[in-house]
């Protein structure tokens, strides 16, 4: 590996662009390559041993009641506040700040505290929350049928 040195100002660009858990060369990687590498145990990205682990709404993907491309949706109401998220083909979820393999941490990391994902994410084609996909699905829990 090569190492460069970059002024105060070019260093503090690259922490003003950073998303996520990402390293400045993964900025740079980003931004002059247009490639991006998620870093191994960031939130939401499984470890390089682990890279074709199936998101939990993989099963409601495979039984037809969701797709990939799918918008979900949690609204606050009182706080003027609005989150989204996008399914994944691979059964992970997409926000703005990661991809993740539950609801619950897709959510609560949006949100800034602990809360149910299962119970407050809501399948924008269908208007159910995923709960109750997952309960119509038949499967009886996390992953499971």
């Amino acid at each position: 590996m090569r190492r460069i040195e970059i002024d105060d100002d070019v260093y503090a660009e690259l922490e003003r662009n950073v998303k996520g858990f990402e390293q400045p060369n993964d900025v740079l990687r980003r931004m002059l390559l247009g490639k991006s590498r998620p870093t191994p145990g960031s939130p939401g990205v499984p470890s390089a041993a682990a890279p074709s682990i199936p998101g939990a709404l993989s099963d409601l993907i495979a039984q037809g009641f969701v797709k990939a491309g799918d918008t979900l949706r949690h609204v606050q109401v009182r706080k003027g506040r609005r989150f989204a998220a996008t399914v994944e083909r691979d059964g992970w979820i997409r926000t703005d700040i990661g991809r993740y393999r539950e609801p619950s941490p897709a959510l609560g990391k949006l949100v800034g505290t602990s809360i149910d994902g299962w119970a407050y994410w809501i399948h924008d084609p269908t208007g159910k929350s995923l709960r109750q996909l997952r309960a119509e699905s038949g499967a009886t829990g996390r992953g499971g049928r």
